[in-house]
C-alpha cells in the first residue's frame, strides 16, 4: 500500500450494530485517524431523532456533505482514516466511494431482536431503539458494492472486532 494513497474504512450498519466499537478498534489497530459521523450531525438532527423521529434524506444531506468536506481535507493530507457511520443509503456509499481513497466498507449485520437488545442495554446514546425499526426499513442493500466485506455480530464484540480486522486485511491485502 503506497503512503500517497490514504485509506478510507467505513463500519457502517443500523444504529447499535457495533458500528463505534469496532471502527475504534480498527483505527487503534491500523494507526488510522477515527472519524465518528454521528458527530458531525447538526444538533437539530440529533434532537429529532432523540425526540423518536427519524431523518429525511433531506436532513441527511447537509450531514453527509459535512462528512465529504472534512474527509476530503483529510485525503489532502494523506490522512488515512475509520469512520463509524450509518451508510444506509446506497448514494451515500457511493459519494465515500468517490473520494481520495482506497476505500473498504465493512458492514456490521445483525437481526433486529437481537440489535434491539443491545440498543436497549446501552446508555447515553441519542438515538432510541424505537427508531430501529426505521434505520432496517431505510438501509439499501449493498448487492453489487464488491468493496463491502459482511462481519457478521452475533459474536461477542472481541469476535466481531477480530473478524472485522481480519476481513480489512484481506481487503487491503496486508
Amino acid at each position: 500500500m503506497s503512503s500517497s494513497e490514504p485509506v478510507l474504512i467505513i463500519c457502517f450498519g443500523v444504529s447499535g450494530c457495533g458500528k463505534s466499537t469496532v471502527a475504534q478498534h480498527l483505527a487503534t489497530r491500523f494507526d488510522f485517524n477515527f472519524i465518528e459521523a454521528d458527530d458531525f450531525h447538526s444538533e437539530e438532527n440529533k434532537a429529532h431523532m432523540a425526540s423518536g423521529k427519524a431523518l429525511s434524506d433531506a436532513m441527511r444531506e447537509p450531514w453527509v456533505n459535512a462528512l465529504c468536506d472534512f474527509l476530503t481535507e483529510q485525503a489532502g493530507q494523506g490522512r488515512s482514516c475509520i469512520m463509524a457511520n450509518s451508510c444506509l443509503r446506497q448514494a451515500h456509499r457511493l459519494r465515500f466511494r468517490n473520494l481520495p481513497f482506497r476505500s473498504v466498507f465493512v458492514h456490521l449485520s445483525g437481526t433486529e431482536q437481537l440489535i434491539h437488545e443491545r440498543m436497549q442495554a446501552r446508555a447515553g446514546h441519542f438515538m432510541p431503539a424505537a427508531l430501529l425499526s426505521s434505520q432496517f426499513a431505510a438501509f439499501e442493500s449493498t448487492e453489487g458494492e464488491a468493496d463491502v466485506a459482511l462481519v457478521d455480530i452475533s459474536s461477542d464484540e472481541a469476535s466481531v472486532c477480530l473478524a472485522a480486522e481480519g476481513m480489512v486485511k484481506r481487503q487491503l491485502g496486508l
